[in-house]
């Protein structure tokens, strides 16, 4: 079975070959996945930013009040904390966690970019009105309505 067959969505009807129908397919899977981790990443970053706040306050309130700038009475009191140490450590998890996922944005969002300008360019139609051009425009304005996808222009 083909392309054709798989795909759950209602492409416009129009003599699209099964290689068109998987591009324009796999566009909006990324775009998706885009769209998916933009969307978290504010959630981690004020998770991240709250707790490293909350671990800063913590830090201040039971171990520098109480060390009186002794620096081996500062290490004591952190390490008899444990309470502390585990939130240090989770915040600093939560912290790599944080960046490993604004890396992946950056990367879903690359190779979303890198393949919707490869769509732009296999769709490169004729400036007069022809089937070609309709063509394009039908699948610009399906995929601009349905998906917010622009393979209108590059920029």
């Amino acid at each position: 079975m083909g392309i054709r067959g798989e795909c759950p969505m209602h492409w416009p009807e129009l003599n699209l070959s099964d290689d068109t129908i998987g591009l324009l397919k796999e566009l909006q899977e990324r775009k998706q996945k885009w769209d998916k981790l933009k969307s978290q990443q504010p959630l981690y970053a004020i998770l991240t930013g709250g707790l490293g706040f909350f671990c800063m306050v913590s830090f201040y309130k039971q171990v520098l009040v109480n060390s009186d700038g002794n620096a081996m009475k500062m290490i004591d009191l952190l390490i008899s904390n444990t309470y502390l140490c585990y939130m240090i450590l989770v915040c600093i998890s939560l912290f790599v966690f944080t960046r490993n996922r604004m890396t992946q944005t950056e990367k879903a969002k690359t190779k979303y970019e890198n393949l919707r300008m490869e769509t732009i360019d296999r769709l490169d139609a004729s400036w007069l009105c022809d089937v070609k051009s309709e063509s394009r425009d039908q699948i610009s304005s399906f995929l601009q309505k349905e998906y917010d996808i622009n393979v209108i222009y590059k920029s």
